[in-house]
């Protein structure tokens, strides 16, 4: 009971004002008025509110210590897979590489762990998503951003806004694309139009993102310095020969790097340093066995 009446109480204090929304939408992309009305007007709370935004809330890149959440995709299975995915589309890798200057394998890398390799096929009503977390989310103002994107690039490429599938948050296509990053640094790499379920544009968006977050060709990711827990913890943070440390943790211990600019590029496509090294991590098990 105490459950559902905190739930009503977030609903009165953060609904969403949908001619707010649909009037600002207007101003600022003339997205007709009645367009976003119609679309928010038949939005939809997900089922379980509760487990939804903890799943949202508690993803294991958030919550895991590195060396447990590395596990989940530098292994044997992912490894093979990326060197089968890679010398498959070694073409078309190798022409993007000379055109954006990101390693092949970083792009794979992604790729695998956000929809291994394009087989996860999201399921979730990304309308439905966008619209339960701008309500219930602790980032509330990023979702309701996010949504608004949604509407708009759901007009400007004439998509049914109802029926489009994305993650727990509303990323779509192979690279997992938030909205508002989908026209911003999505690539039409074969000139057929952008579609991020395809291998050319999912590879060159990738790439794109990452050198507009500043990936440099052929500088280093990291370099290992200490599993040593006290000089570590004490350099955390620190600047260092043209880098920053960073800390991971193990369940043995700890261990720390210099970060370069390519692997903060790398954790701005996830937000967590945890995913940013596992990437890392994945594409250099993938380029050893490439070369």
């Amino acid at each position: 009971m105490l459950t559902v009446l905190l739930l009503c109480v977030a609903v009165a204090s953060y609904a969403l004002d949908i001619d707010s929304i649909a009037y600002k939408l207007n101003k600022q992309y003339s997205i007709p008025i009645d367009y976003t009305r119609g679309i928010l007007s038949r939005a939809r709370v997900v089922e379980d509110v509760r487990s939804f935004i903890y799943r949202v809330e508690n993803s294991p890149e958030k919550t895991y210590p590195f060396g447990e959440f590395v596990k989940l995709f530098v292994n044997k299975r992912r490894i093979e897979d990326g060197v089968d995915y890679y010398l498959k589309h070694r073409e078309l890798l190798e022409r993007i590489y000379k055109r954006f200057g990101v390693n092949p394998c970083i792009v794979v890398a992604i790729l695998s762990i956000e929809t291994d390799l394009g087989r996860i096929k999201p399921k979730t009503n990304a309308l439905n998503a966008l619209y339960t977390l701008s309500i219930y989310s602790r980032r509330r103002s990023y979702f309701l951003s996010e949504l608004e994107s949604f509407i708009v690039y759901t007009y400007r490429h004439k998509l049914n806004p109802f029926t489009i599938k994305g993650s727990l948050t509303a990323a779509m296509g192979m690279p997992q694309f938030m909205p508002s990053n989908i026209d911003r640094y999505g690539v039409d790499f074969n000139g057929n139009g952008l579609n991020l379920d395809e291998e050319p544009d999912a590879f060159a968006s990738i790439a794109n993102y990452l050198i507009k977050h500043g990936w440099k060709r052929s500088e280093r990711v990291v370099e290992y310095l200490s599993s040593d827990k006290g000089y570590c913890l004490k350099m955390k943070g620190k600047r260092l020969k043209g880098g920053r440390v960073v800390v991971f943790s193990y369940k043995q211990g700890v261990k720390c790097f210099l970060a370069f600019k390519n692997f903060w590029a790398l954790k701005r496509y996830n937000g967590t340093k945890n995913y940013a090294m596992a990437a890392y991590r994945l594409s250099e098990e993938i380029c050893k066995r490439i070369r």
